[in-house]
């Protein structure tokens, strides 16, 4: 199917997708499996920087809403000089800033390290249907992962090299001897097949091995 349109348009008129062969958009097809360019990797590790961004902002507000729990502000407090002296106890209240980017930079180590070694895809990798691998073509192990999620996450500026490489490699990537290429993931069956399919498949079945049950019962009366 080249567009979901089309594929809509398939199912309606009771077409069922094999999904033992992949699908792809044409004109992605002649890129699967290649290393993926500047664009594509630098716009995925921007949604991956959003995504640690709105973390890093949403543990802000959390531990300022509970410090107002813990320590809650006495009314009596909010006249006079004791109001500039409330104003600057909510002022503390807020994480420092230089503790909250030492805390995004963990948690960007760690977000890299275990998506990268469990499936070699981070959010915006899959987004842009990209993949890490090793020089195997596997995705990276633990150890791996975690050096080349340290290393982008010191030297972002790394992947720069990917626009005057011939092979569209990061330092990172040279260094690491690890690639990043165009892997779309294409095809989930059992989100595809209606529960009707299903029934009549596992119907099928059911009759098929009756059938074989019944000749060999035949079988043996002879």
């Amino acid at each position: 199917m080249t567009t979901f349109r089309e594929y809509q348009q398939a199912r309606a008129q009771g077409m069922v997708p094999d999904h033992t062969v992949a699908e792809l958009p044409t004109d992605a097809i002649r890129f699967q499996g290649e290393r993926a360019g500047l664009v594509s990797r630098a716009v995925a590790a921007f949604l991956d920087f959003l995504l640690i961004f709105a973390i890093v902002l949403g543990t802000i507000a959390v531990i300022w809403m509970l410090s107002f729990i813990v320590s809650p502000i006495n009314p009596a407090d909010l006249s006079g000089s004791a109001a500039v002296q409330t104003v600057a106890d909510r002022q503390r209240r807020i994480p420092q800033v230089g503790l909250m980017i030492v805390y995004g930079y963990v948690l960007n180590v760690l977000y890299w390290t275990a998506f990268w070694a469990l499936s070699g895809r981070t959010v915006g990798n899959l987004l842009m249907g990209l993949r890490v691998v090793n020089r195997k073509g596997d995705h990276p192990g633990w150890l791996l992962s975690l050096l080349r999620a340290m290393f982008c996450t010191i030297f972002p500026v790394g992947l720069l090299w990917v626009a005057v490489s011939k092979s569209n490699r990061s330092v990172q990537d040279t260094v690491l001897r690890t690639s990043v290429i165009y892997d779309w993931v294409v095809g989930i069956p059992w989100l595809a097949r209606s529960d009707a399919e299903v029934e009549r498949d596992m119907s099928a079945s059911l009759r098929g091995t009756h059938d074989g049950e019944h000749s060999s019962d035949t079988a043996d009366r002879a």
